[in-house]
C-alpha cells in the first residue's frame, strides 16, 4: 500500500474533480439509503382500511430518491473514472520523459519488453486503482456509513446479528489479499517476460527465419505463455473463492434478521414495512462487501504494479537532463569551437569495475583536425569515443572541451555539438528525408539534399519510387546496409556538428565510396573536428593524427608517414592490408 503514496502529487492535481466526486458518492449513497424509508411507509399504509394515494405517493418517492441515487451515480463515474484516465495521460508522458533521461548504461541492463510491460500493463493496473478502486473504495464506506447508521436507528439488535460475519469478513480480506498480492506481482513479471520474448522475436525475425527456428521460438513463447495463463488462473480462483465467500456471508446474515424479525413483528415491536426496510438495507450491503474483494484485488494489483514502476521512476537521469527540454535546433556552428583534451582517462562498464577498458589515457585532439583512431577488436576505440557525449561517465580522469571540464556542461548542450554515428545503424519507420532532418525538424529541404549528397546516398535516393518521401521499414529495413550507414552520416551531417564522431560508420560501403565520403565531409564540414574509427588503413592515412590504441592504453601516435617510419603496431596493421589487397588483385 505504501507504494501508492507516489501517485498523491498527480491526485493533488485534480484535487477539485475529485472532491466533486467525493461530494457526488456522499448524495448518492445518501439518496441511496432515503428511498427504502418509503418502501416501508407504502407496506404499512396497506394494513387495514388504506388510500391507494398514499401507496402511490410513498412509492413515487422511492422511485424518485432511486433516480437521484443514479443520477449522481452517473456524475460520480465522470468526475473519478475521467481524472483516472487524465492520470494516466500524465503518468505515461512523465515514465516515457523519465525513460529518455536515463543513462545508456540503464539500457544495457535492461530489456526492451521489460520496459514496455511496465509503461502498459502496470501502468493499466495503476489506473484500476485510481479510478474504480478509489471509487468503489468510497462508494463502500459510505454505502456501510450510512446504512448502518439506518439500520441502527430502526434496531440495533437486528444490526448486532447483521454484523456477525464482519470479524471473519476482516480477517479473510487481510489473509487473502496478501497472497492476491504475491500473485499479482508473479503475474506482471511473467507479462514481462512475455512482451520481452515477443519484441525480440520480431526484431529479429529475420534470423529466426534464416535458421529455421520458428518452433523453437514458438515452444519459448508457448511456455512462457502456459506459466502466465496459470498464474493467472490461480489468481481467478482464489478471486473467485473469495467474492463466493462474501456472497455466501451476505446470504447467511439474512436469515438471523428475517427470524428476529418476525419474531418482533409477532410481538408488535416492529411493523412488516420495518422488516422490509432492514432487509433491503442488508441486501444494499450485499454488492459492497462483494465489492471488497474486487477492490482489494485492484488494490494489490496496484500496489505490485506501482512498486515496479517506482523502481524505473526511481532510477537517477543522466547528470544535467533534469529539467531541461530537447533542443529541436542544431547547433548552427555556436558554442564550442571542438578541441577535446583527455586528461588521465580510465573507465569501466558497470558491473565489471574490476575489468578496465581504458587505463589512463592522456590525449588532446585540436579543434577542426581530422583524428583516426585505430587498434585490433576490444582494444577501447569505441568506450574512448562514447565518453565524449557522455553516453558513459570516466571511472577516473577528466575531458574538457575547450578547457571547461564536459561534466560542468548541461548535457542538452554538449550533445547538441557532437554529431554521433554508431556502429550499429538505426533508422525510424518514417520517410528518408525525415531520418536524414531527424536532428533538427527545421532542416531546410536544401539541407537535406546537402547533407545525402555529402554521404554518397542522394543518387540512391532518386532511384526509390518516392525519392526522399520513401517510407522505410522498420530499422531501414528497405536500405541495404551500405544506404543505411550513409543515411545515418547525412544525418549527423545535417545537424551541423562541432565534433562528428565516426565510429566505424564506412565499414559497409567500398573502399572508393569511403574516400568519396570522407573528402565530401573534410569539404561540406571544414571547420569540423572529426574523430574517425576504422580498420582500413587507406581511410585514416589522410588524417592529421592517427592514434594507436591497445589494451586501453595509446600504444602509438603520430601522422600516417610518421607512423610507418616508427614501424609499430600501425606499420605491422598496413603491410597486412596491403599484403590482403595484393591477394585479392590475384584471384
Amino acid at each position: 500500500m505504501k507504494n501508492l503514496l507516489s501517485l498523491l502529487p498527480y491526485l493533488g492535481r485534480y484535487r477539485t474533480k475529485l472532491f466533486a466526486g467525493f461530494a457526488f458518492i456522499i448524495l448518492t449513497n445518501l439518496f441511496a439509503v432515503i428511498g427504502p424509508r418509503y418502501i416501508r411507509l407504502a407496506i404499512d399504509s396497506m394494513n387495514g382500511s388504506f388510500l391507494i394515494e398514499h401507496v402511490l405517493q410513498n412509492t413515487s418517492l422511492y422511485v424518485l430518491f432511486a433516480l437521484l441515487s443514479g443520477f449522481f451515480l452517473f456524475l460520480v463515474r465522470q468526475s473519478i473514472i475521467v481524472t483516472s484516465r487524465h492520470i494516466e495521460y500524465d503518468l505515461k508522458n512523465d515514465y516515457y520523459r523519465h525513460l529518455q533521461r536515463l543513462p545508456r548504461s540503464f539500457y544495457d541492463s535492461t530489456s526492451t519488453g521489460e520496459l514496455i510491460s511496465r509503461g502498459t500493463n502496470d501502468l493499466n493496473a495503476v489506473r484500476e486503482f485510481l479510478g474504480p478502486g478509489i471509487m468503489y473504495s468510497l462508494n463502500t464506506f459510505f454505502r456501510l456509513l450510512f446504512a448502518l447508521a439506518a439500520m441502527i436507528a430502526l434496531s440495533p439488535k437486528l444490526t448486532f446479528f447483521a454484523l456477525l460475519p464482519a470479524p471473519i469478513l476482516s480477517w479473510s480480506v487481510y489473509r487473502i489479499g496478501r497472497s492476491m498480492q504475491k500473485r499479482s506481482k508473479s503475474i506482471q513479471e511473467s507479462y514481462a517476460a512475455i512482451t520481452n520474448l515477443v519484441q525480440e522475436n520480431l526484431s529479429g525475425i529475420r534470423i529466426v527465419k534464416s535458421y529455421t527456428r520458428e518452433a523453437f521460438e514458438i515452444d519459448r513463447f508457448e511456455k512462457l505463455n502456459r506459466e502466465y495463463y496459470g498464474k493467472n488462473l490461480s489468481l481467478g480462483k482464489l478471486q473467485a473463492l473469495f467474492f463466493a465467500f462474501l456472497t455466501s456471508l451476505t446470504a447467511f446474515s439474512l436469515l438471523p434478521v428475517i427470524w428476529i424479525g418476525g419474531k418482533s413483528v409477532t410481538e408488535g415491536t416492529m411493523t412488516i414495512g420495518g422488516i422490509a426496510q432492514f432487509i433491503v438495507y442488508v441486501t444494499m450491503l450485499g454488492w459492497p462487501i462483494i465489492s471488497i474483494g474486487w477492490v482489494t484485488s485492484i488494490i494489490q494489483k496496484a500496489s505490485s504494479a506501482q512498486a515496479r514502476l517506482d523502481e524505473i521512476m526511481g532510477m537517477q537521469p543522466e547528470p544535467g537532463t533534469e529539467g531541461t527540454a530537447e533542443s529541436v535546433d542544431a547547433p548552427q556552428q555556436k558554442g564550442a569551437s571542438g578541441t577535446l583534451s583527455f586528461r588521465d582517462i580510465s573507465f569501466s562498464y558497470p558491473g565489471n569495475e574490476d575489468r578496465p577498458v581504458l587505463e589512463h589515457v592522456t590525449l588532446e585532439i585540436k579543434a577542426g583536425t581530422k583524428t583516426a583512431i585505430v587498434g585490433a577488436t576490444g582494444s577501447g576505440k569505441t568506450s574512448l569515443v562514447s565518453l565524449i557525449p557522455r553516453l558513459y561517465e570516466p571511472t577516473g580522469g577528466a575531458i574538457t572541451l575547450d578547457g571547461q571540464d564536459i561534466r560542468s556542461l548541461p548535457l542538452e548542450k554538449l550533445r547538441e555539438q557532437i554529431g554521433y554515428v554508431p556502429q550499429v545503424n538505426f533508422l525510424f519507420s518514417d520517410t528518408i528525408a525525415h531520418n536524414i532532418s531527424w536532428g533538427s525538424r527545421r532542416s531546410s529541404a536544401e539541407e537535406v539534399l546537402e547533407a545525402s549528397r555529402t554521404a554518397m546516398l542522394h543518387d540512391d535516393i532518386q532511384d526509390f519510387p518516392d525519392a526522399f518521401e520513401t517510407m522505410l521499414g522498420e530499422k531501414g529495413i528497405n536500405l541495404s546496409g551500405g544506404q543505411k550507414q550513409r543515411a545515418c552520416i547525412a544525418r549527423a551531417v545535417a545537424w551541423k556538428p562541432r565534433i562528428l564522431i565516426l565510429d566505424d560508420a564506412l565499414s559497409a560501403v567500398d573502399t572508393a565510396t569511403e574516400a568519396r565520403i570522407f573528402d565530401a565531409l573534410l569539404q561540406e564540414l571544414p571547420d569540423t573536428t572529426v574523430i574517425l574509427i576504422s580498420h582500413r588503413i587507406s581511410t585514416v592515412k589522410n588524417c592529421d593524427r592517427i592514434i594507436v590504441l591497445k589494451d586501453g592504453h595509446i600504444a602509438e601516435s603520430g601522422s600516417h608517414g610518421e607512423l610507418l617510419e616508427h614501424q609499430g603496431i600501425y606499420f605491422e596493421l598496413y603491410n597486412q592490408q596491403l599484403l590482403e589487397e595484393e591477394i585479392l588483385s590475384l584471384s
